[in-house]
């Protein structure tokens, strides 16, 4: 057996001062990370104080970190959600972990390891108990890799205060969801966090199923009624462009048989957009029907400095708080400006969009239309960006796509947005910072050439 080749001592001091760097490189990381957690926790006191005697967890409460996120999340160039979340963590970390952020800051544990330690000590609630599972846990983080701290860092955690299968599982469940991760090539990630019975029982009722659809496919059958292979097909359908199913090729050849995990995702697929939810069903009655309203406003009405009746077309006056409650929950209702005097009709405005603009402003944003978001459209509101109460048109040159967290920001924080040509958004921040936001369409439009002449959206 030929021995392993001897490393030379010029080779090997080179390494060794490689090792030695990056260690100290990681060191200073660490603490530049704390330094961080203290600035972001130190902001978010500060701007929680601004709230006042607001009830914690209230709009009013939450309004003003929601507006420091956002202004964090523009100036870096990131989700203000994820900025919010990393500013919680971080009044977390230098409030009830003290002794962890110490370890931070002096470079003795890393990112990793802290993250570990508030996981596993997140149900301790008394500061004293916390102390004595910091000091139990620390010593043990800064000889191990966060990997091995773990079940370590939840045993101890234990110890300190044991919590029953009961309770963690509760915790557990809190944190139950369903997310999606953009993959290359087209496809996409749904995960879904579930507790453990229910997970298992779908996978399992997943593996039953497509093993029915196997055997009929083997056996050439046709079942009616089944759903797979794609959205409103039977058991054995073979051609399903949406859940991506096998087609029989052209010619002679035979046709590819799906694997057991592709027949899974196909039958997922096929149940979850075609079932109905048993227990999550949409509104029946009264409640599904929608109403077209015409609501006459008088302009000083209009405008607040007047408390007049509102005319309903087909009845009559009504007060103006049941028109708003009309108007809100009506898929479209025409406004009708007329003078105070004479009663002339000034204008017809319709406030809430038609289809076709609903349409276009969908391909045009694509998105949230604050930046970095990227809430799709189908979860956004409309937004006039010059408000519709003071003179705003409905029209495609003054609506966008705004998340429900950022339509609210836009309207009751300092932060407001001017629309300028060819939809670009320019958003001032409370600080006087502006970002401009341009419609993603635009780019995935735009040549090549154009794209090099036009200078960044920052």
């Amino acid at each position: 057996m030929s021995k392993p080749p001897v490393i030379a001592p010029v080779a090997s001091a080179t390494v060794d001062a490689i090792v030695a760097d990056v260690v100290a490189l990681r060191r200073s990381m660490a603490a530049l990370q704390a330094r961080e957690a203290r600035l972001l926790a130190t902001a978010f006191t500060a701007v929680r104080a601004e709230a006042g005697g607001a009830r914690p967890g209230s709009v009013e409460a939450e309004l003003p970190v929601r507006s420091l996120a956002a202004e964090l999340g523009a100036a870096l160039r990131v989700s203000d959600r994820s900025v919010q979340r990393q500013l919680g963590e971080a009044v977390t970390l230098t409030e009830r972990f003290p002794a962890t952020f110490a370890a931070l800051a002096a470079g003795r544990v890393s990112r990793a390891h802290v993250a570990v330690i508030m996981d596993a000590g997140a149900h301790l609630t008394d500061p004293e108990a916390r102390a004595v599972f910091e000091a139990a846990v620390l010593p043990y983080a800064e000889a191990e890799s966060a990997s091995r701290l773990k079940p370590v860092a939840r045993v101890r955690a234990e110890k300190v205060v044991p919590s029953s299968l009961q309770e963690r599982h509760d915790r557990a469940r809190a944190r139950r969801g369903v997310r999606v991760n953009d993959l290359d090539d087209g496809m996409s990630e749904l995960t879904a966090v579930l507790p453990a019975v229910l997970a298992h029982g779908c996978y399992d009722r997943l593996t039953r199923m497509a093993h029915e659809v196997r055997a009929v496919e083997r056996d050439g059958q046709a079942v009616a009624g089944g759903a797979t292979g794609g959205s409103g097909t039977n058991l054995a359908a073979d051609a399903a462009p949406l859940t991506g199913a096998a087609t029989d090729p052209p010619g002679d050849a035979a046709p590819t048989a799906r694997s057991m995990d592709e027949l899974r995702a196909d039958i997922l697929a096929d149940l979850l957009l075609t079932g109905a939810p048993e227990a999550h069903d949409g509104p029946t009655g009264l409640a599904a029907i929608h109403a077209t309203v015409e609501v006459t406003v008088p302009v000083l009405t209009l405008l607040g400095q007047d408390a007049g009746p509102v005319d309903l077309a087909g009845y009559g006056p009504i007060d103006p708080a049941t028109a708003r409650h009309l108007a809100g929950h009506a898929p479209g209702w025409d406004r009708i400006l007329t003078h105070p005097v004479t009663g002339a009709v000034l204008a017809v405005d319709r406030y809430r969009p038609s289809e076709q603009i609903r349409r276009a402003l969908r391909v045009r944003d694509r998105h949230c239309r604050f930046p970095g978001c990227r809430q799709p459209t189908w979860r956004c509101d409309i937004d006039h960006t010059h408000d519709a109460a003071h003179g705003g048109k409905t029209r495609i040159c003054n609506l966008a796509h705004l998340c429900r967290r950022h339509h609210i920001l836009k309207h009751h924080t300092a932060w407001c947005v001017t629309q300028l040509a060819d939809g670009v958004l320019q958003w001032t921040s409370p600080t006087g910072r502006i970002y401009r936001d341009v419609p993603v369409s635009s780019v995935a439009f735009s040549s090549v050439d154009s794209l090099d002449r036009d200078p960044p959206p920052f």
